[in-house]
């Protein structure tokens, strides 16, 4: 009796070995895959369309900085404004100098005519001219650097200097953005890729205006992170100004709907 106890003692012990070893290799086994991807509920960033960090053309003082952060402009309207006097007296001189280039050469020409000067004064004349010419020309584009305008209409991000200062060439002045479209940006499954096209329809949900906006895929990243297997989707929305709408701005977060076409009977 002792023996057949110990026997069916081992075998008990065995099996519940058994057990125990299947219970933690369905633990392990990793879950079946989706046949259809579920809808879209990705992390999303809003963008401008159109932005630009304008730098300074001069080094010069600032006479007007007109607009400040969160003001509207329209396009061609003036964002800043320098103090040129100098720059326009040196155009005043430059054209000047360039009148009486052209003077010299009427009369060099009338001389030309009655043989009365030489080929190599006569050339000299159209060189002096041509120089007059060049530097006018400088001094021109000089004096419309010392008004900067908006390339586009939109609103002012940020401002990094004040009227009165006297700034370097090359400074930043302020950032600009075009409140009319945005992009935004998510990262979603690169599986999606066989059915997520150029145009196709999507939801964005913004957190801090807590509204939903309709908008399409405008590209696809041309890369996927391998890692990771997504990729960078970038959709298009506009800014809705409607009466009850809060306005969009670049940085707002919120997350992307995406409904997965219809699977074929």
């Amino acid at each position: 009796m002792t023996r057949s106890l110990r026997r069916l003692a081992q075998c008990t012990v065995a099996l519940a070995a058994m057990a125990g070893a299947a219970a933690a290799w369905a633990q392990t086994k990793p879950p079946a895959a989706p046949t259809q991807p579920a809808a879209g509920g990705m992390r999303a960033q809003l963008v401008a369309v159109r932005h630009a960090v304008i730098s300074s053309e001069l080094a010069a003082k600032i006479s007007q900085l007109p607009v400040r952060e969160g003001q509207s402009f329209r396009q061609g309207e003036t964002l800043v404004a320098y103090d040129c006097a100098l720059h326009r007296a040196r155009l005043e001189r430059a054209a000047q100098a360039e009148t009486a280039a052209r003077e010299k050469l009427k009369v060099a020409e009338q001389l030309d005519k009655l043989g009365s000067i030489s080929q190599s004064d006569l050339v000299q004349s159209r060189a002096a001219v041509s120089v007059a010419q060049a530097e006018s020309g400088v001094e021109r584009v000089m004096v419309r650097r010392c008004t900067v305008t908006a390339p586009f209409a939109g609103r002012v991000g940020e401002t990094y200097v004040r009227a009165a200062e006297h700034v370097a060439e090359g400074k930043e002045l302020l950032s600009i953005y075009d409140d009319s479209a945005f992009e935004v940006e998510a990262i979603v499954p690169s599986r999606w890729m066989g059915w997520l096209k150029a145009g196709y329809p999507m939801k964005v949900t913004v957190d801090e205006t807590g509204q939903t906006y309709a908008a399409t895929v405008a590209r696809i990243a041309g890369a996927v992170d391998p890692v990771s297997q997504t990729v960078k989707l970038v959709g298009q929305l506009g800014n809705q100004r409607g009466k009850n709408a809060a306005p969009l701005l670049p940085g707002m977060s919120g997350s992307v709907h995406i409904d997965p076409p219809a699977p074929k009977p």
